[in-house]
């Protein structure tokens, strides 16, 4: 992670595809991970939903 940047959503971190990762909870990241719409700009992430990284960036 970039350390410039920091999550926008600190109190929600839970459910972001950085801590599902470290969770190794591989289904739901499988599920979140499907049809990204959104890339996080301090990881480079895509997701379905701006609620599962820390900083959104549409694709």
């Amino acid at each position: 992670m970039n350390p410039e940047k920091v999550c926008m959503a600190v109190e929600s971190h839970a459910g972001h595809i950085c801590e599902l990762e470290s969770a190794q909870d591989w289904d739901t990241l499988a599920k979140v991970a499907a049809q990204p719409t959104v890339r996080c700009e301090n990881c480079g992430a895509e997701a379905h939903s701006a609620g599962n990284v820390c900083m959104p960036t549409d694709l």
